[in-house]
């Protein structure tokens, strides 16, 4: 989770951090979701670059992918299914469930902020994730994906008001079968002591037809670090079946 409007003091920054949701999405079981993302950040004037990676610990529905979400999966592989699938399994036979450990899918984000010489600010952004994460495990699809972003905010004397696009290109694997998905995000932050407390609404489409929709609400606490890095504290909450009912977690960087 990102909020807008935030700018490291230092060039270079080194990160890591827990999260950790919870949810059915709109299965008949709950997926768990543990990730410990490591994150490098180099700003060089206006353009920011950055890179990161997690650990992941799944259990739960094989269609479940960490930060994809519900999927197709057909792998007869996947968490839980010892290499059978029954594509049209007995409805009174017990739920699929599974668990798996592993390292994610590397992502890289280039960013440029716009000089506009107003008091609103652009950031233009793309990424790619690189498909490192193990399919057969469920922790990935196994394919690359690349994106692009629009963000605009703006600070009125201590709250800043931001909100973005995004559109992204998902890569199908030989099991998994995803359309592309838009998001956006729309939410404000205010000046608290030493840091800033926000609010966020996102929405997301579904990665593929007939499934839902992904809409959530996040409330944030972000810190500035005497290390030229900061500290920031999140919680969310699901506001339909395509995520999690519920999440939070914990990032701290380092600047050098």
């Amino acid at each position: 989770m990102a909020a807008a409007g935030f700018a490291y003091a230092t060039d270079t920054t080194l990160g890591v951090g827990v999260d950790y949701s919870r949810g059915d999405y709109g299965s008949d079981i709950d997926t768990e979701i543990l990730s410990v993302p490591v994150t490098a950040r180099v700003q060089n004037g206006n353009w920011r670059l950055s890179a990161s990676v997690p650990w992941l610990r799944v259990s739960g529905d094989p269609n479940v992918l960490p930060a994809v979400g519900a999927v197709p999966n057909l792998n007869p592989l996947g968490r839980g299914r010892d290499g059978l699938l029954d594509p049209t399994p007995d409805a009174d036979a017990e739920a699929e469930r599974g668990s798996a450990s592993g390292i994610g899918d590397v992502t890289v984000v280039a960013a440029y902020s716009v000089p506009t010489d107003s008091a609103i600010g652009i950031d233009l952004g793309v990424k790619a994730k690189l498909a490192t994460a193990d399919e057969d495990k469920g922790l990935g699809t196994g394919a690359n994906d690349y994106g692009v972003s629009v963000d605009l905010y703006r600070d009125f004397d201590g709250t800043v008001v931001f909100g973005g696009v995004a559109h992204t290109w998902l890569g199908s694997s030989t099991f998994i079968d995803v359309d592309s998905i838009q998001g956006g995000n729309l939410g404000l932050s205010r000046q608290a002591g030493r840091g800033k407390l926000g609010m966020m609404y996102e929405h997301r489409t579904a990665a593929a037809s007939g499934l839902g929709d992904r809409r959530e609400a996040v409330g944030f606490y972000s810190l500035p670090t005497t290390s030229g890095g900061r500290l920031q504290v999140y919680a969310s909450h699901g506001l339909s079946d395509g995520g999690p009912d519920w999440g939070a977690g914990i990032a701290v960087s380092a600047g050098f």
